[in-house]
This record gives C-alpha cells, structure tokens and sequence, in this order.
C-alpha cells in the first residue's frame, strides 16, 4: 500500500477539496426543497437535477484551479486528463433524498494518487449544527455550514462541522469492536438492488442473524460504520464514484470497504459493496457471498 502523503501536500489537497466542498454545499442549499426543482432520469432511470450538474462543475472548476496537474473523474461529466492521478467526484451522492427533501445527501471527493485512494472528504451541507438550511435569510458563513468527514492516508479519519481546517477537525472517527455477527447492528442499501443482483438470499440470512439491522442507504450508512455507530454497511450496487471518498476513510477510521470477489475499484467498476470493522469483515464476506 502507498505511504501516506507529507504533510504539506495532504493539507494543500484536502484545502482544495474543502474548498470545492464548501461551493458545492451553496449550490445544493439553493436548490434543496425547491418547489421549482427540475427533476430529469438518466439511461439508467436514476434522477439528475440542475444542482448535480451545477455542483459538479464548481466542483471541476475549484479542484482544477488548485490542482492543475491532476485529472478529474466525475459522475455526471465523465473524465478528463490522469486516470492515475486523478480526483473522483460524485456532486450528490442520494440525489432521491435531495429530490425528496431529505437532507441525508453529500458531495463525496475522492483522491487517487498512482491508482491508490489516499483521501477522502465527505461533506452533508444540511445536516449537523448550522446546517444552513436557511442559510439565505440568516446570513450565516457558508465554511461554517453543514457537517464534514475526511481522511489522509496515514493521519486517520475525522469529523466536525464546515469546511475549513479548524472546524473539521473535531473529532477522530473510530469503528466498533463488535465481534460477532449476532451483536452487530447491519445497515443496507436500497432492497431492490439485492433482488436485482442475486443478493437476496443472503441479505436475508445476514437479517436473521443480526442483531439489529436498519436502512440508511448510501454514503450515510458507510459513515456511520467509520462513526462506529454501526457495525457494517451493505449495498447491493454501486459505482466508483459512491466508495472512492469513503474508502480512505473507513480504512483510516480502522474499518474495511469490501467489493464482490475484490473486484477493483477501477473506471467502470459497479458492483455490490460492504463496510465493517475488521472483526466482522471475514463472516461477512462468507455470509454475503464476497
């Protein structure tokens, strides 16, 4: 696995994806609960709306300024220049919460430096103190908004609030120690995907088992593994743009993120996913088919 980044050039990339993060948040906030909210389905039927394709761009346009020699992968707007060295970047991860006014959504900002994820940033602008939701009549700071999670290779996994060095910081982000599947508490994704994918059968021995299982889908629930507020996390389908941010940190929070048969996580990876604390990891991979 590669070191860990120097300090210098870690700060100098998570500035750039805070940054891009705190722009993103303004965007979304101008567009969430929106009754004039335009609302358009992708080939694959998934939503799109003007504040993916919008925050995605801000996104392109910060880390591009900041960080000229690096490429750019995103969800809506595909590729461009390293596919090495690159960010990857999902504007609206659950656009069907945003859409439903629901403000479990987030930008997610993966870094890949020499094909190895070496950081992430997670930032969910209406949740947490000083969400911002009515950040337009209150006037509020736009870097002091909303709730943050981020990690560096080799410097751990953190969370707090906004987006500026000062403030995300609040907190080191550690798993559970939870050793068996009977005491586990077990989030998943959305039901369909593990009809879909052939999962169902083994989704549902998981449920039998588990201690305690609940549905907070995508980002969400991997976060709350990395919180060690639950105990794995479980999606029947996702693409690289979903994991990329989470993976250094749930890894640097001691967890794992596992892909189907270690499928690597690669442009055009889709597939099912499972994060854990490494105490679980091997009987979850058995019990899921992994």
């Amino acid at each position: 696995m590669q070191q860990g980044l120097s300090p210098s050039a870690g700060e100098r990339y998570l500035v750039a994806a805070l940054d891009a993060c705190r722009r993103a948040g303004e965007i979304h906030r101008a567009h969430f609960r929106s009754a004039a909210l335009k609302v358009d389905l992708k080939e694959d039927t998934s939503p799109v709306t003007l504040a993916d394709r919008a925050s995605e761009e801000a996104i392109r346009e910060t880390l591009h300024r900041a960080t000229p020699e690096l490429g750019l992968l995103g969800e809506e707007l595909g590729g461009e220049g390293s596919e090495r060295d690159r960010w990857i970047i999902d504007p609206i991860d659950a656009t069907k919460n945003f859409v439903a006014g629901l403000p479990f959504f987030a930008t997610l900002i993966g870094l890949e430096l020499d094909g190895e994820l070496v950081l992430g940033v997670v930032h969910a602008p209406a949740l947490g103190p000083g969400s911002g939701l009515l950040a337009s009549q209150s006037g509020e700071d736009a870097d002091a908004l909303g709730e943050t999670w981020w990690a560096i290779r080799g410097e751990g996994a953190w969370g707090g609030t906004g987006t500026t060095l000062a403030t995300c910081r609040q907190r080191r982000l550690r798993v559970s120690e939870v050793s068996e599947v009977e005491q586990a508490f077990v989030a998943y994704g959305g039901l369909k995907q593990f009809q879909l994918h052939g999962l169902w059968p083994a989704l549902s021995d998981l449920v039998a088992r588990a201690n305690r299982t609940r549905g907070f889908g995508d980002w969400w629930g991997h976060i709350l593994v990395a919180e060690g507020r639950c105990d794995a996390m479980i999606e029947g389908r996702v693409a690289l743009h979903d994991v990329a941010a989470l993976k250094p940190i749930l890894e640097e929070a001691g967890g794992v993120l596992l892909t189907r048969h270690d499928a690597p996580l690669v442009t055009g990876w889709t597939g099912a996913a499972l994060s854990s604390n490494r105490n679980l990891a091997a009987e979850l991979r058995r019990v899921m088919g992994f």
